[in-house]
């Protein structure tokens, strides 16, 4: 029970890290200011669709938000099991 909390607290962690200072790469290889990425399909045809390095880090800041959602949605889960769990040691003891 503790470990959704655990993981509840490193999803948000790193949905904050991702808000604050997003990192992007292309193909595996880390992007800059400045930088562009050419789309490609899952076959490797080129669409000759570019990216930006200021779109994907736009794309990553509006996706972040919902990790920390997650994070507290698993923490406040896990909170709850810890709350039921604790409760019925005590009614089984009493």
């Amino acid at each position: 029970m503790w470990g959704f909390v655990v993981a509840g607290l490193a999803v948000a962690v790193w949905g904050i890290v991702s808000w604050v200072a997003p990192a992007t790469s292309c193909r595996g290889v880390e992007m800059h200011q400045g930088d562009t990425c050419e789309y490609s399909s899952l076959t490797n045809e080129k669409t000759g669709e570019v990216q930006r390095y200021e779109d994907r880090v736009a794309v990553a800041r509006e996706q972040a938000p919902f990790a920390v959602a997650a994070g507290v949605g698993i923490i406040i889960f896990g909170a709850v099991l810890i709350v039921q769990d604790s409760r019925g040691v005590r009614a089984s003891a009493a």
